[in-house]
């Protein structure tokens, strides 16, 4: 029982002298038929992000028909306000497409113009073609550290070539996935249910 004991505090120890500040990952998911907001000319598709300390990855995965007015992704944006990234880049997809990192939001005629710095956005020109079915990947990085936000993320992507087929949607309520020192205590916690039986 004693052994136990020591054991399961120095555990306890070590879990804390280690853990350091812990950082969870910011997650969730959008599902649009559409635009959203009740536009129209966006292909239907899902939004994927997850936003780190000092990364984040917007996917998009194209699930309703595309055509000559929307078969372009020329610009997409992630994040929220007050955001302060030092040294942004980005890459996406596309052989041979440069995309280029920027702090704004995505716009029908000035991608990564708008939004005041408070967004890490990608753009490029003319941009990825896509297909139906077509998954496309987005990551930054930047090297300051900051603390992922929970919710209130906003989601932008700008369909070309026709101009004015923008997703702006803001996803309320990410989750933040369990950092190191959040299963350690769940782990100490659980080793302690045995001696929590009553004695007879």
């Amino acid at each position: 029982m004693k052994k136990v004991l020591f054991a399961t505090a120095l555990v306890a120890i070590l879990a804390f002298g280690f853990a350091g500040v812990a950082k969870a990952d910011s997650t969730g998911t959008l599902t649009l038929a559409d635009c959203g907001g009740g536009q129209t000319g966006c292909p239907a598709a899902i939004y994927d992000f997850t936003i780190g300390a000092n990364s984040a990855t917007l996917t998009i995965t194209i699930t309703g028909a595309v055509d000559a007015t929307n078969n372009l992704i020329s610009g997409v944006n992630l994040g929220t306000d007050g955001l302060n990234l030092s040294n942004l880049n980005v890459s996406g997809p596309g052989a041979g497409v440069v995309w280029t990192a920027a702090m704004g939001s995505v716009n029908s005629s000035n991608n990564c113009g708008n939004g005041g710095g408070s967004f890490m956005c990608a753009s490029a020109s003319p941009g990825v073609t896509i297909v139906q079915n077509g998954v496309y990947v987005w990551t930054w990085t930047w090297t300051n550290s900051i603390t992922p936000p929970t919710d209130g993320i906003h989601i932008g992507a700008n369909y070309d070539p026709h101009s004015g087929f923008i997703v702006s949607q803001v996803v309320g309520g990410g989750t933040s996935a369990p950092e190191p020192a959040s299963l350690t205590l769940l782990g100490l916690g659980l080793l302690g249910v045995p001696f929590l039986r009553r004695k007879k």
